[in-house]
């Protein structure tokens, strides 16, 4: 299963088509980082030789694969399949797309399109079996913020056994800004599940001017009390005995 968030495709131009009777258009899956996924190219049909070039741009690509730019020429369907490796780093990549193909005279279509790589939401848990008898069929929930968002099945828990699990979640819609909580829990009778955790989305608040206003404040009364300690105690006048 696919995380982080949803995948956010947006068309950067409307498109530029020459006739304007051929086009073509993209779709995809939500992606993340380091996976496999396809791109789909789909151009109007009744044309030969139909030719699509996919050209990546972002600002971190390493791990990307077959490369930053992909080629499928002189194709007899209007379909063509991209078999693309997503970049290691999450961020926006930039797709020209630029396809053609031959009828009484050549077609042309351009657009742009941004794709959004994610880090998946990992989720694991340690199910233990503490009794002398076999468990199975554990079936293990993982929840965000008391929604249900996967289910993993253990066929056979062996008595006294431990097994950890673990999920790629793409539950981003479930996600809020600021704590959120996983919790993990087994159907099984006497299965002994532990994986609750929380963490935090979006930029901490920053405290950091509270600490700074009473460091003042505590420099000042130290200040104060060092000056009030150095006062000299005034003299008596020389005619007073």
């Amino acid at each position: 299963m696919f995380i982080m968030m949803p995948l956010a495709a947006t068309v950067s131009d409307a498109g530029t088509a020459y006739p304007s009777i051929f086009t073509s258009t993209l779709s995809y899956g939500t992606v993340f980082t380091n996976e496999n996924f396809s791109i789909y190219v789909n151009s109007t049909y009744g044309f030969n030789n139909y030719t699509a070039v996919l050209v990546f741009s972002g600002q971190n690509l390493s791990g990307m694969a077959p490369g930053t730019t992909v080629l499928s020429r002189n194709q007899t369907t209007p379909d063509l399949v991209f078999n693309i490796t997503a970049p290691s780093n999450p961020g926006t990549l930039s797709i020209l797309v630029m396809t053609s193909a031959r009828g009484t005279t050549i077609m042309q279509y351009r657009t742009t399109v941004e794709l959004t790589v994610v880090s998946p939401i990992k989720m694991q848990a340690t199910v233990s079996n503490p009794t002398q008898f076999i468990m199975y069929n554990v079936t293990v929930t993982f929840a965000l913020n008391g929604n249900n968002v996967s289910k993993i099945v253990i066929p056979r828990l062996a008595p006294y056994s431990t097994q950890v699990i673990s999920i790629d979640s793409a539950a981003f819609s479930l996600i809020n800004k600021g704590d959120n909580t996983i919790q993990v829990f087994a159907s099984t009778p006497g299965a002994v599940v532990s994986g609750d955790s929380t963490f935090y989305y979006g930029t901490p608040p920053n405290y950091t001017w509270i600490y700074y206003i009473a460091a003042v404040v505590v420099a000042f009364m130290i200040f104060l009390a060092v000056s009030a300690g150095r006062r000299s105690i005034p003299k008596s006048p020389k005619w007073k005995k």
